[in-house]
């Protein structure tokens, strides 16, 4: 599938992603990294203290990754090719993301089995031949108890969690992403994106950013370059708050703590979202990939 910067690859992944010839059915990062070493296929319940996250990346898995060390721990099977862009709570026990396609797909976080709740009615991105456009899917948050995606033009829709069922709110005023995923340019790099939804003490965040990926020579050249955004929830309306940087592929509310992940440097660090500064706190075990979506894993009641 696709989930962009969401970001921007590290390590190990730069010499996969120059490795591979050709994407396969998905359409950016998870096209790109299909031919990763095999998953560790495992049926667990991770620990939930305080800084444990689970999470999705660009290899099609699922897992738990801890907050204080980078350690991953892939659950379950994987993902299939449409399930990454974003992950929050679901109703019951089960968690949510957003898929390329449009559909909103759920994931059981004992298992790692994923299942369609059903169609957005947001537009197919999830494949170089889709009708990439304005409407096409791009990412959902959860924000006190309320269940948000955004599309290409970085409108504002509410989500219905049980039926996939969207409505429009309004334009948040973020600039639009305007070229597909791993669209290419003439010098051989690569477009690619970034974005969040998210809170913090109370407020709507959201995190966007473009940028042209070059891996032949592991340089990138910021286009829209990172920045948080508070968004009213009533009217979609964005108002800028600080720049940040710009190759942040996720980032999590963790008990108030924000945690953001950087696909680019394989760290994860403490966000502030009222300045977009981040304070380096662990690197990433590179097994995890890129982390392309995550939320608490903590002990809560079900969300209904």
């Amino acid at each position: 599938m696709k989930t962009i910067l969401t970001s921007v690859l590290v390590g190990s992944l730069l010499t996969t992603l120059a490795l591979a010839q050709q994407p396969s059915q998905g359409f950016g990062w998870h096209g790109w990294v299909h031919k990763l070493e095999p998953r560790r296929a495992q049926t667990a319940t991770p620990a939930t203290p305080n800084l444990m996250a689970y999470a999705i990346n660009i290899a099609f898995e699922f897992g738990a990754v801890d907050l204080r060390s980078g350690a991953f721990l892939p659950i379950g099977p994987g993902l299939p090719p449409d399930v990454g862009d974003g992950l929050v709570p679901g109703p019951g026990t089960s968690l949510l993301s957003l898929g390329f396609s449009g559909n909103l797909d759920a994931i059981d976080p004992f298992t790692g089995q994923t299942s369609v709740v059903g169609a957005t009615g947001l537009g197919d991105c999830s494949t170089p031949a889709s009708p990439c456009g304005p409407n096409s899917a791009l990412w959902i948050g959860r924000v006190d108890g309320h269940y948000y995606v955004t599309d290409f033009a970085n409108n504002l829709y509410s989500l219905d969690p049980k039926t996939a069922a969207t409505e429009l709110i309004g334009p948040t005023g973020i600039p639009p992403l305007t070229s597909p995923p791993f669209s290419q340019n003439p010098d051989g790099s690569v477009n690619v994106f970034g974005a969040s939804l998210f809170s913090a003490r109370g407020k709507f965040y959201a995190y966007f950013a473009t940028l042209a990926a070059n891996f032949a020579t592991g340089t990138f050249t910021p286009l829209i370059p990172g920045t948080i955004y508070q968004i009213d929830p009533a009217t979609g309306h964005a108002t800028i708050v600080a720049p940040t940087e710009t190759t942040l592929s996720a980032i999590v509310n963790m008990n108030d703590t924000i945690y953001a992940f950087n696909a680019w440097t394989g760290q994860v660090g403490i966000l502030d979202p009222t300045t977009g500064n981040i304070t380096p706190v662990t690197t990433l075990d590179p097994s995890a990939a890129v982390i392309a979506g995550a939320t608490p894993a903590v002990p809560a009641a079900a969300v209904h």
